[in-house]
């Protein structure tokens, strides 16, 4: 049986605007008291607040993250975490590996970093505002637990590694570009990819289909 997510490791990405592009930034990580972000090798350009040249540690979350959580105290904030398929206990990390952390404008993306054996990997559809509007009502009829197929696109004018995800021949979007690396290995053995969760439109395209892939990494 699948394992549940782990998230107190999460892989912070930054995504070029011209190429659109994802490329590691560095791990933002949580031991149950302290905070920590350490950068990749070879980043040369610091994130806002988390200057270059050491290891960062803290008590609380980094503002940088940090707002990009909906604070405990916002009335939608049920409401959002319902959407995400989360409970109201669910903590910071918890809510930005299933979120990804976006922002309007924003170029940052947060996503989980599966361990290799069982994998349970919760994740938002991503590119669904460039369907086309059939493609899109499509949605509206999938169920929770409606299996989803993944379809690889070497053509793919961006990333000749990119996956869409669809429903017999509908395309319903695509894996967000830094989870790819780890959903290709999954994908090496049997796996299952379902529909978690479809929000309605007034939660935003980014939230319209949480979908989960259980499976093994190798």
């Amino acid at each position: 049986m699948a394992t549940l997510l782990k998230t107190d490791e999460l892989l912070v990405s930054r995504q070029d605007p011209e190429t659109r592009r994802y490329s590691r930034v560095g791990v933002l990580s949580h031991d149950g008291h302290t905070f920590r972000f350490k950068y990749d090798g070879g980043v040369t350009r610091a994130l806002p607040g988390l200057p270059l040249g050491r290891v960062h540690e803290s008590e609380s979350l980094f503002p940088i993250f940090a707002e990009r959580v909906m604070d405990p105290h916002r009335p939608e904030r049920a409401e959002t975490l319902e959407q995400l398929g989360l409970g109201a206990e669910a903590g910071p990390l918890e809510v930005l590996a299933v979120s990804g952390g976006g922002r309007t404008g924003d170029t940052y993306e947060l996503t989980p970093l599966p361990q290799p054996g069982p994998v349970s990997l919760p994740f938002l559809v991503h590119g669904i505002r460039h369907l086309m509007s059939e493609e899109r009502a499509a949605i509206d009829d999938l169920k929770p637990g409606d299996r989803l197929e993944l379809r690889c696109e070497p053509d793919n004018e961006f990333n000749e590694r990119a996956l869409l995800v669809r429903q017999t021949g509908d395309r319903l979007g695509y894996v967000p570009d830094p989870l790819l690396d780890y959903v290709h290995r999954i994908m090496e053995r049997p796996f299952e990819l379902v529909v978690d969760r479809v929000n309605p439109v007034e939660a935003g395209m980014h939230m319209r289909l949480l979908v989960r892939l259980t499976g093994e990494l190798v």
